[in-house]
């Protein structure tokens, strides 16, 4: 659980948007993975004067994210964990309901890589909404592709706008994609129910979502669940020309499915491992739209 360059640059970001980190929550006690001079470019890179931050860039004092945290405003932070082995301020298993006192407390909840590690994800995504106070926000940094095995889950775009929306009393703000190839690179995500498709992705690199929202009243979590965003057109009859071209489509695959098997499979496997695959790719401008940092 950490702060890269990436979250730190997004971090700095969500400051700008007006974000308050004045009392913020860590998930787990995030370490600080940046060193002296990579810090130096991210705050000249961010506007910010080097010198008023001299903690920051001190190695030994650095190490945990207190520091960077408090260079955005924070005046207090805290860190809860299931254990105490790094020093949380809060020892509470995520799996389990909060106490009350920790409910609507934080302007800033943030978490960097704690909650594909909980097996109870309902209840780990109900405790972090409940933490921010209204008017504060979720900030959230995931796994999305290509990191098999590292937790119990990885993400989609679907599952964080479904979930951070009115229905649970937040707006999602800002989701961003960062995919840690050779050349790092950001792209905004589009909403699967604004394209009226499923925002889907294969790639070589490893992919992480980072997302804000903010919580805009208090909500209950999960009185009523979310549904897929293609599914609920389908189910009431009213789908789109997009959704009839997708049956269509459909048709046809079954037929060559059925007529030519083995030609079937070669040329679907075939495609979507392929340059071809534009679709789920981030060259998909209508899904992915890069970012110039």
């Amino acid at each position: 659980m950490a702060i890269d360059v990436n979250l730190a640059e997004f971090l700095f970001n969500c400051q700008h948007q007006g974000v308050s980190f004045r009392h913020t929550l860590t998930l787990g006690r995030l370490n600080y993975y940046l060193g002296v001079n990579e810090t130096r470019r991210l705050l000249h890179r961010v506007g910010m004067d080097a010198s008023r931050c001299p903690r920051l860039l001190d190695y030994e004092a650095s190490r945990y994210a207190e520091t960077f945290l408090e260079t955005l405003g924070a005046e207090k932070v805290e860190s809860l964990d299931a254990s105490n082995f790094e020093g949380a301020t809060i020892v509470h298993d995520l799996n389990l309901p909060i106490p009350e006192s920790l409910k609507g407390r934080f302007d800033a909840v943030c978490d960097a890589g704690l909650i594909e590690h909980v097996i109870n994800f309902p209840g780990v995504m109900r405790n972090c909404l409940e933490l921010v106070k209204v008017g504060g926000h979720l900030i959230l940094a995931t796994p999305a592709n290509n990191l098999f095995g590292h937790g119990f889950f990885q993400f989609s775009p679907e599952l964080w706008f479904r979930l951070l929306s009115p229905a649970h009393g937040f707006k999602m703000l800002r989701m961003v994609a960062v995919e840690y190839a050779p050349r790092t690179r950001w792209f905004e995500v589009a909403d699967p129910a604004t394209v009226n498709d499923r925002v889907t992705l294969i790639n070589r690199y490893p992919v992480l979502l980072m997302v804000l929202a903010q919580k805009t009243a208090e909500a209950p979590v999960f009185q009523s669940f979310p549904q897929q965003s293609d599914y609920v057109p389908r189910w009431q009859g009213t789908g789109d020309s997009a959704s009839r071209r997708k049956a269509l489509e459909v048709r046809f695959r079954k037929l060559l499915l059925e007529t030519f098997p083995s030609l079937a499979r070669c040329l679907e496997n075939f495609y979507l491992a392929s340059w071809f695959n534009r679709k789920d790719s981030l060259r998909n401008r209508r899904f992915f739209t890069p970012i110039k940092r």
